[in-house]
């Protein structure tokens, strides 16, 4: 057993090792053929993106909230921009 492995297991208890551990099996390949290989792997790369995609633009928001506040004082959402 490898060092990293150990360690992951000797830490399953805390919960970011588990976290950690479920976003990596969330990568193993379950297609045996290669176009469900491939597609799968495009798939995976998707929500990917589309997750990195969410959190930055989120910390982005955070971000310019307590750096320039007054930013958001005239701001709306949605559909109320056009009521």
């Amino acid at each position: 057993m490898t060092t990293m492995n150990y360690l992951l297991q000797h830490t399953k208890k805390f919960w970011l090792s588990q976290m950690i551990l479920s976003i990596f099996s969330f990568y193993n390949l379950e297609q045996n053929s290669l176009t469900g290989k491939i597609s799968e792997v495009i798939i995976k790369a998707w929500a990917t993106f589309l997750l990195i995609l969410a959190i930055s633009g989120i910390f982005k928001l955070i971000f310019e909230l307590i750096t320039n506040p007054s930013q958001f004082s005239n701001a709306s959402f949605g559909i109320f921009d056009y009521l």
